[in-house]
């Protein structure tokens, strides 16, 4: 409990005293569904884009705290198959998801750095465009990033991958009876410009 009030006045210092750099954001990620947290990973063709601004205040030398605010395309965007859903593979689901994600991101370096944190996803729209095995009921999601990047002057460059906790869908695969746990997962690419 200590630690973590400490580590909660740590972050409120840094916010308040810190003066904030504001940057832009692009780029393009490739989507894919997982069976529950990096399970089996299924969906092909799966580009999408994201735009995003964040603001990073500086907690010390080496470390920011770097909130973004990211429009975001995912899911499996492409038609794939046409089976029925009493046999869908992980494969098979062509949910087109969009999102309004804010990570909240730490990032640890200077030039080049690395970055981790939790995301929270407010689902904006979906569309099945093939098997489909319900709507997804929950429009806020829960996940984690990972990633890395580094910075030229203003300019710079993010490679990450993310991992969402929260259920998407559950349904059966009847083949075998187990219940399948869909998740969101995605890898990402950004090139960005602070202002």
């Amino acid at each position: 409990m200590k630690k973590s009030i400490l580590f909660l006045l740590f972050l409120y210092n840094g916010l308040v005293f810190s003066q904030p750099k504001y940057a832009v954001f692009s780029g393009l990620n490739y989507s894919f569904f997982t069976d529950g947290f990096a399970g089996q990973i299924g969906g092909e063709n799966s580009i999408g884009i994201q735009i995003g601004a964040l603001a990073e205040f500086e907690l010390t030398p080496k470390i920011s705290f770097r909130p973004k605010l990211i429009y975001s395309q995912q899911g499996d965007r492409s038609k794939t198959s046409d089976d029925s859903e009493f046999s869908t593979e992980l494969t098979d689901l062509d949910y087109q998801l969009d999102y309004l994600n804010i990570p909240l991101d730490f990032t640890f370096g200077k030039k080049f750095y690395f970055l981790t944190g939790p995301q929270l996803g407010f689902l904006i729209q979906q569309k099945c465009r093939g098997v489909y095995v319900g709507k997804v009921p929950n429009d806020i999601e829960l996940g984690l990033n990972l990633g890395t990047g580094f910075t030229i002057h203003h300019v710079f460059v993010e490679f990450g991958v993310f991992q969402g906790l929260s259920t998407l869908l559950n349904y059966s695969y009847e083949p075998t009876g187990t219940l399948v746990d869909v998740r969101n997962g995605m890898a990402k690419f950004t090139v960005g410009y602070q202002l």
